[in-house]
């Protein structure tokens, strides 16, 4: 973590940070790292050069706490935890930062976050564990066995017996003794945060000037949002095992179904074949959206797929992946024109969504992977991107379920 928070402190940071809220959030901490405000240069310029030297020798020495601090500021001093910092704000009817006060200084993402921090501790808290769900890089979606399955969040019995399989399983399979489940209606969707303690790490540490062995475990923010209204969930965890086991659990003390994510059509939710099958002839269809400037394919990898070899799954012995500006389908034939698409496999392709917003263009990665992962940052413009994805044949639509297509 001193490593993170050493990136966080840089030189950009002594050069903008409000100095006022820098002593509040160190004062306490003062006498311990040795830092005497009073003793730093009485010129601005130089003050804050001397505070940069400072942070920059931060170590596992400084208090835990501080560490702490500066990490949780660090994760929401970006736009998208400023957005959620002045979402969950206005919903408890509190400004961070006063209107005069705004008028007379800039207020960056950073001084947000401290500001938060400082002196509206329950809004912070609780963005940062809302920020959770906006930070995971690949979640993994299944497919439920039908639409407009209510869960049972409201329900406290049904949460209990929730969080204690929940915690059952991870003890079990890391041996910790922590989990805390925390849950976020929304909408139609409810959001759950789990965290739970990770395999035991043992490292050796200078404390006073002395060598110590430390042992501690690292807290997980597995994360579960679900729709009740097409359902579908999206789950992270570390292991592909561990996002099955969390949508098993969620559906059996949730949704009263334990199988209710384990359809044949349940992980097949992205297909790359309309790519496949067209090749440089592919194009993305946007008219349809005034605010979309361009969909672009940025990045595309092929390889030999996966087959089975007297029972055993063999991967591909090579990956061949391609960049380009505007499209990296027809790069990669011209790279390699004989490719035949029929034969290989598409991976996984990057593609570049260009939105029109707020005045300015928002340009957001957005990875497919088949058959259940689409990764990307900036969640303010999903419904837009899921909806772009279906309309282009890249999302499938729900697949009707065996018994009802018996019955019709």
């Amino acid at each position: 973590m001193a490593k993170n928070v050493k990136k966080f402190v840089n030189r950009d940071f002594a050069k903008t940070v409000d100095l006022d809220l820098l002593k509040r959030l160190i004062d306490p901490y003062a006498a311990t790292i040795h830092l005497d405000w009073n003793a730093l240069p009485a010129d601005e310029k130089e003050r804050r050069e001397a505070i940069f030297e400072f942070f920059r020798g931060t170590d596992e020495t400084f208090p835990a706490e501080l560490l702490d601090a500066l990490h949780k500021i660090m994760v929401l001093s970006n736009e998208n935890g400023a957005r959620l910092l002045h979402e969950q704000a206005d919903l408890a009817g509190v400004a961070i930062v006063p209107p005069d006060e705004a008028d007379a200084k800039i207020v960056t993402p950073r001084h947000l976050a401290l500001r938060a921090f400082l002196d509206h501790r329950a809004v912070f808290d609780l963005t940062l564990d809302k920020f959770a769900f906006w930070a995971v890089k690949s979640p993994t979606e299944f497919s439920g066995a039908k639409e407009g399955v209510e869960s049972r969040h409201t329900d406290d019995a049904a949460k209990e017996a929730f969080r204690a399989a929940a915690s059952g399983y991870f003890a079990g399979r890391y041996l910790g003794k922590y989990c805390d489940v925390r849950w976020y209606p929304e909408d139609d969707e409810i959001c759950i945060l789990v965290l739970h303690g990770k395999n035991a790490v043992t490292a050796n540490v200078e404390e006073n000037g002395s060598e110590r062995t430390l042992t501690y475990r690292e807290i997980a923010q597995d994360t579960i949002r679900y729709h009740s209204a097409t359902g579908r969930v999206w789950i992270s965890a570390t292991a592909a095992a561990e996002r099955k086991k969390l949508a098993e659990l969620f559906a059996e003390h949730m949704l009263r179904d334990k199988d209710f994510f384990k359809g044949a059509n349940a992980e097949q939710i992205y297909t790359l074949a309309p790519i496949q099958r067209q090749g440089t002839g592919f194009r993305f269809n946007h008219a349809w959206d005034p605010d979309t400037n361009a969909m672009l394919v940025k990045e595309i990898q092929i390889d030999e797929g996966e087959h089975e070899v007297e029972g055993k799954v063999r991967y591909s012995p090579w990956a061949m992946t391609v960049r380009d500006s505007q499209n990296a389908i027809v790069r990669l034939v011209e790279l390699a024109p004989d490719i035949d698409f029929d034969d290989l496999r598409i991976n996984y392709v990057k593609l570049e969504f260009r939105f029109e917003s707020g005045g300015r263009e928002h340009k957001v990665i957005v990875k497919v992977k088949p058959p259940n992962i689409a990764s990307f940052r900036n969640h303010a413009f999903e419904k837009q991107i899921l909806e772009h994805l279906e309309r282009n044949g890249i999302r499938l639509t729900r697949q009707p379920v065996a018994t009802a297509v018996a019955a019709e």
